[in-house]
């Protein structure tokens, strides 16, 4: 592991079950029963002298508390990079209740298991909709996932926000869903803008995950590469949990390309790949997602992604709160944290901007989400209409311990 993997205990009431853990104190408020409908009328909640206030009774909302249900992946394929985002989300709790809380009342968050995959998911969401009693969601980074609960989202009518990538996602979410990372529409031609600038390829090929995500991505990829004129050689897939790439990077080899882009769900599975990209000697320069740097990609093989590039979102030191940020982590945890705990910090105190503008009003909220601008460990944050908040992107090459920067980077 990276750094000690000692995990200091937090003094809050974080611990519970091991899969649906509570962030405060005070007990659970009863389920709601309405069903479907964000509450509120939509205008934000001020007492009689104008100051904005967090009434209780809404979905939610009791005299103490505000309640946000986490489909999180504690089991299943993902459990590494899940328990890198719930180390975060708990540190953000933490600290948001010992300043004051959220217009005076405590955060809690609970936990339910989506286990990794896109049942799992729905079933957690269900759960958390259907008796934990939640002002809104901290849904998941998978976009699959998201596409998977996007349905009852939209019939519950309940604000979800999400680390899901693929570039339909908040199009569908219709104004329901709040990305806090880039959409792959940004990345996928960042990634082609930076190869074309720095090795001016003329044969690409793409690797990728068959689900959403890597589908999405790609075809995104292999768009730019071909406008940007580059011919594409191979554009190969492979399943979620596969152990063996011969038959893709065999066919990648014998086409010979200049640049190979990688589009990873699961720093799981880019281990793999990479091991065996070494051992069938692929020679091609690797220009990957932001999985290549990811926390577990780095615990599990280190040493067959160096001299990769990535385009990535998340940054160690890239800003002065996340350099704050990722020091507070590593004290606490031992190890430091990466892209997955990254947008959760960000999602909670942008929600917290938002909630100070609007109340606890979920219509209001979300009208807020749009407005509210917040500088977070990412980089500056402010939606746009569809609901996404965040453009920034590096292009980042593997030295050693570290993704070292190379320049700031923007689609074109």
């Amino acid at each position: 592991m990276r750094g000690t993997a000692r995990v200091l205990a937090l003094k809050t009431c974080l611990a519970g079950a091991p899969l649906v853990l509570l962030a405060a104190c005070g007990g659970a408020p009863p389920p709601t029963t309405t069903g479907a409908g964000a509450g509120g009328g939509g205008k934000p909640q001020t007492d009689s002298s104008g100051k904005v206030v967090c009434e209780a009774g809404g979905p939610g909302v009791t005299d103490k508390t505000i309640r946000f249900g986490v489909s999180a992946e504690l089991s299943g394929k993902a459990a590494l990079s899940g328990a890198n985002a719930k180390k975060s989300l708990d540190l953000a709790v933490k600290n948001i209740n010992e300043s004051g809380g959220i217009l005076g009342k405590q955060v809690e968050v609970i936990y339910n298991d989506n286990q990794s995959t896109n049942p799992g998911a729905v079933n957690a969401l269900n759960k958390t909709l259907s008796s934990d009693n939640v002002f809104a969601v901290i849904g998941p980074i998978r976009s699959t996932q998201v596409l998977a609960m996007n349905e009852t989202i939209q019939g519950k009518q309940v604000p979800m926000l999400i680390g899901g990538t693929n570039a339909t996602l908040t199009t569908e979410g219709k104004g329901l869903l709040f990305r806090f990372r880039p959409s792959d529409e940004l990345t996928g031609s960042a990634m082609v803008s930076f190869a074309k600038e720095k090795f001016s390829p003329k044969k690409v090929a793409i690797l990728h995950d068959s689900d959403a995500f890597g589908s999405g991505g790609a075809a995104l990829v292999e768009q730019a590469a071909k406008a940007a004129g580059m011919e594409v050689v191979q554009n190969a897939s492979y399943t979620t949990g596969d152990k063996d790439y011969t038959a893709q990077l065999s066919a990648i080899k014998s086409a010979d390309p200049d640049v190979l882009f990688t589009y990873a769900t699961n720093s799981e599975d880019l281990v793999i790949f990479a091991r065996q990209i070494q051992e069938l000697g692929v020679d091609a320069t690797v220009v990957g997602s932001p999985s290549v740097t990811s926390e577990v990609t780095f615990d599990l093989g280190k040493q067959y992604v160096q001299g990769w590039y990535a385009v990535v979102d998340f940054l160690l030191g890239a800003t002065p709160a996340n350099e704050k940020w990722a020091q507070e982590y590593e004290a606490v945890y031992g190890q430091k944290p990466d892209l997955f705990g990254a947008w959760q910090h960000d999602a909670m105190y942008f929600s917290k901007a938002a909630l100070e503008k609007s109340g606890c009003d979920q219509k209001a909220f979300v009208k807020a989400m749009q407005d509210v601008a917040y500088e977070g460990v990412q980089g500056p944050l402010k939606s746009n209409e569809k609901g996404d908040v965040n453009a920034n992107l590096y292009a980042v090459q593997v030295k050693g311990d570290e993704a070292v920067l190379m320049q700031k980077v923007e689609a074109k």
